[in-house]
């Protein structure tokens, strides 16, 4: 499953998946609950949740919803050092 990260604006009460799920009108299984609800920015209430990607394409337009990005896995480069 290729997967986005999407940031979006919350209320800090909003800030857990069930609270993520009912704002953005997402059932249970859409939502990545090992990454969670992410705070990014606590000044701005600016926080990060991860969805496969048809689900992200809903939510570009949604209110609260700052951005979507790419999620591409994260691997070493090069020979370790040690």
């Amino acid at each position: 499953m290729a997967s986005r990260m999407v940031t979006l604006k919350l209320e800090a009460a909003e800030a857990t998946p069930v609270g993520v799920c009912a704002r953005l009108n997402l059932a249970e299984g859409e939502l990545d609950r090992d990454f969670g609800v992410v705070l990014l920015d606590a000044s701005r209430s600016l926080y990060a949740i991860l969805v496969d990607e048809s689900v992200a394409e809903k939510l570009e337009h949604a209110e609260g919803v700052e951005g979507t990005f790419s999620n591409p896995p994260i691997e070493p480069f090069g020979p370790p050092r040690g």
